[in-house]
């Protein structure tokens, strides 16, 4: 069976978003919540099942530039599943595109095919109609909700004074890592759960209700109505891969007003920004350089310039820049750069997700602390991740030894974990921890 594994690029996760709920629909796990409701999951299988396995195989090729096999009758000489070469995937989305082009010569040319090839599951059919309703949602427009004063979306009166907030990245896997990541936050009884956004693979209906706020409200023990504690989710790209109204849905669930929005008490703000909007289709956004709306981006200064005597957190799903990976063949995002340069040096951390990845940087470009946080619950095998930077000149902080600071790695795989913002007053500090060890952050630091 395969890992599960994610794909920078729309049509292929809205692929793997419908084979995914076609099997996980049919699983013993799969029940109802109510007479007519949605069939939902308690959860994702660690080792994923033979459709989602073969879905993956076929995204993979399609992502290297890989050529698939176009057999459409006879067996593969070889034996066992990945030898399909991604075969069943390959025409089952023929099936879904003559389905959107009314093709009906087409539609029943490659139904046929697909009935031929014995190893192909029947239920690829019910994954192909499920992949056409979800790109139909994809062409529309984002439900984005804009301001129309700038005092608007900012929350006042969810945190004390001493209060304890929690962020985690990259959490909507649905899996059994997931869970425990969530436990061990609600051990810290925090006042207020933060999510930098990523809900896997296309943040559908489905992945929104069964791989996030099932799990979101039974493990913090929210309550029917989300409120016993405040919790918030921003937008990541594949949140909007099949549209974005299901996240839309969901944050007004959440009680939360607009996917950008400003927590504060009298010492402290929480400035959460919309980056996914611009990162729905990476072809348009250009190789992953994505940017806040305008509009946003007034109302943002105007949080940051007049927060009089708090400090300022800021929060994202994209990176601002990156010392391991690459933005537009770039270590920073100029778009986003050239928007939020001005206010920088009056943040006092801003703390980021989308690379799966814990990387707590110094000083740099005017930012006097910043973070990647995605290492929420995503699962990364010991050898994808880069050993050594690819920018050195972006400051990664230094462990003990004096190498730059890394994660553990567990079973093969890097650890997970999140972070705890404590606040006092105007003091503040936040710490790191992985979910190998909850009791020892991995690092603490000052935010005063």
């Amino acid at each position: 069976m395969a890992r599960f594994k994610q794909f920078h690029d729309p049509e292929l996760s809205i692929w793997q978003a419908a084979v995914g709920e076609v099997e996980a629909q049919r699983s013993v796990g799969a029940q109802t919540l109510d007479v007519g409701a949605p069939i939902v999951v308690t959860g994702r299988p660690d080792d994923l099942d033979d459709m989602s396995s073969e879905a993956i195989a076929y995204c993979n090729q399609v992502d290297t530039g890989t050529p698939i096999a176009q057999a459409t009758a006879g067996h593969p000489a070889t034996e066992g599943l990945l030898q399909t070469a991604g075969f069943c995937s390959l025409t089952a989305l023929k099936i879904a595109k003559a389905k959107l082009l009314g093709n009906a010569t087409a539609l029943e040319q490659y139904k046929n095919e697909l009935a031929k090839f014995g190893d192909c599951d029947p239920k690829y059919a019910e994954a192909a109609a499920k992949y056409a309703e979800y790109f139909v949602a994809q062409q529309k427009q984002i439900p984005y909700i804009p301001y129309k004063n700038l005092s608007d979306f900012v929350i006042d009166g969810k945190f004390p004074a001493q209060a304890k907030i929690a962020i985690v990245g990259d959490w909507g896997t649905g899996q059994e890592t997931a869970k425990l990541v969530l436990r061990q936050i609600m051990n810290k009884n925090p006042d207020v759960v933060i999510h930098l956004g990523d809900i896997y693979y296309a943040g559908t209906q489905f992945e929104v209700t069964s791989y996030f706020l099932q799990l979101w409200q039974q493990v913090l023990n929210l309550g029917p109505n989300f409120d016993r504690i405040p919790t918030f989710t921003l937008t990541g790209n594949h949140d909007m891969y099949s549209g974005g109204a299901p996240y839309y849905q969901l944050i007004k669930q959440l009680g939360q007003p607009a996917s950008y929005f400003c927590l504060r008490n009298a010492n402290w703000q929480f400035v959460a920004m919309d980056t996914g909007y611009n990162d729905h289709n990476p072809s348009a956004a250009g190789a992953g350089a994505t940017y806040l709306q305008d509009p946003e981006v007034t109302w943002l200064a105007d949080k940051v310039n007049n927060a009089g005597a708090r400090n300022t957190v800021l929060l994202s799903h994209h990176q601002l820049f990156t010392a391991y990976d690459s933005i537009a063949n770039k270590e920073i995002n100029l778009r986003l750069y050239t928007q939020v340069s001005p206010f920088l040096p009056k943040v006092a951390l801003w703390i980021w997700g989308h690379e799966h990845d814990f990387v707590p940087y110094d000083s740099y470009q005017n930012l006097k602390r910043s973070c990647c946080l995605g290492h929420g619950a995503f699962p990364v095998g010991m050898d994808e991740l880069p050993k050594d930077p690819k920018y050195a000149d972006v400051p990664v902080i230094k462990d003990a030894s004096g190498k730059n600071m890394r994660l553990g790695i567990t079973d093969g795989q890097y650890n997970h974990g999140y972070a705890i913002i404590e606040i006092d007053g105007a003091a503040g500090k936040v710490s790191y921890y992985q979910d190998s060890d909850e009791d020892t952050p991995m690092l603490t630091q000052s935010l005063t």
